[in-house]
């Protein structure tokens, strides 16, 4: 495959951004820094997935290719800018982050190549990558109501409607609306059932006097310590506690079995549009669509975004689960609406 003409960088311009990088981590323990090579011809990935594990599936590909790859981790907004603002001067050759909204957004700004790979069409649905192939899923992740084993009912909680059911008033948790994860959720709701629907069900939530917490691990003790009853979280954050704990007292109650299915965000991968080891990149793009490093992404508790793979153990029941996979475009499009929306209902 040709891709386009190389671009010359001096080694100072291709090395700034690294310094700047090293120095963040040395002067404030900021973003994490993992080298897998240390080698100035190596492969250069920004990884929004760095407090997710799996850096296996890198060195896999070491193993497989010859080819070194350095890893430099950061929040999915921190990447996003350090690569728009870098230009043609960026160092990376891959960008994998989270958050479908993320994905189209960079694709908008025109930071990611567009790909064509026989391999990535044959591995990820086509409702799982971008049409022009700028991006591709590697994994989905199920945004899902949770409910007490304990004191909710089998077949209470059907839907994210339920979470605005007066017999839970004072009894749900939610996260803090700044996540992303919650953003993307309204955002694409917004995209498929409108604004005034999106609001009236939101409202609802509200209503019921939600405690607002930091994160979905905290949601999940809420619901253990008998603090609230129902939540909304990802569902592998639901997997660590269970790989803690086989009993710990939580479910999740997936939502809209009999209609849309659960919403389902992802993370994803792109080539940059600026990297000059284009061919390279895309072989690492489509070692990430198969089996071995699906199965290791897949350890983190997510959904493989490659259908032939299966789940961890955990999961496994779950793969049959019907997902509403985001509209990475209308999530992205809808992303300022959703805040705005968030902030008008009263959610922190």
């Amino acid at each position: 495959m040709e891709g386009p003409p190389v671009k010359m960088r001096s080694p100072l311009r291709r090395w700034w951004p690294v310094l700047a990088v090293v120095a963040v981590v040395v002067i404030a323990g900021g973003a994490l820094l993992l080298f897998t090579g240390g080698s100035s011809n190596a492969l250069v990935v920004y990884n929004g997935r760095s407090h997710y594990g799996g850096e296996e599936a890198f060195e896999a590909f070491t193993r497989e290719t010859g080819i070194k790859v350095e890893l430099f981790g950061g929040d999915a907004q921190t990447l996003h800018d350090r690569l728009l603002s870098e230009g043609d001067d960026t160092p990376a050759d891959l960008l994998v982050t989270v958050d479908g909204a993320n994905l189209w957004r960079a694709k908008e700004e025109g930071l990611l190549l567009p790909v064509q790979s026989t391999i990535v069409e044959e591995s990820i649905p086509a409702n799982l990558r971008d049409p022009d192939g700028t991006w591709t899923a590697i994994s989905t992740r199920v945004r899902t109501p949770v409910v007490s084993t304990e004191r909710v009912p089998e077949g209470a909680v059907t839907s994210y409607a339920s979470l605005g059911d007066p017999q839970f008033k004072g009894r749900v948790c939610l996260r803090t609306a700044s996540s992303i994860y919650n953003q993307s959720l309204v955002a694409d709701m917004i995209a498929k059932r409108g604004e005034d629907a999106t609001r009236e069900l939101l409202e609802s939530w509200m209503a019921n006097d939600p405690q607002i917490l930091g994160n979905d691990i905290e949601v999940l003790d809420a619901i253990a310590d008998n603090r609230c009853d129902v939540g909304l979280v990802n569902h592998y954050y639901l997997v660590r506690k269970l790989r803690e704990n086989a009993n710990f007292p939580v479910t999740p109650a997936w939502p809209d079995q009999d209609g849309a299915g659960a919403h389902a965000n992802l993370s994803g991968v792109g080539v940059v549009a600026a990297s000059d080891r284009q061919e390279d990149a895309i072989r690492l793009l489509e070692f990430l669509v198969q089996w071995e490093a699906q199965q290791s992404i897949a350890e983190n508790g997510e959904f493989p975004a490659n259908p032939q793979v299966e789940a961890t153990e955990i999961v496994r029941p779950w793969q049959g689960v019907k997902i509403d996979p985001m509209s990475a475009a209308g999530a992205g499009q809808n992303a300022t609406a959703a805040v705005t929306l968030m902030q008008a209902v009263g959610w922190e």
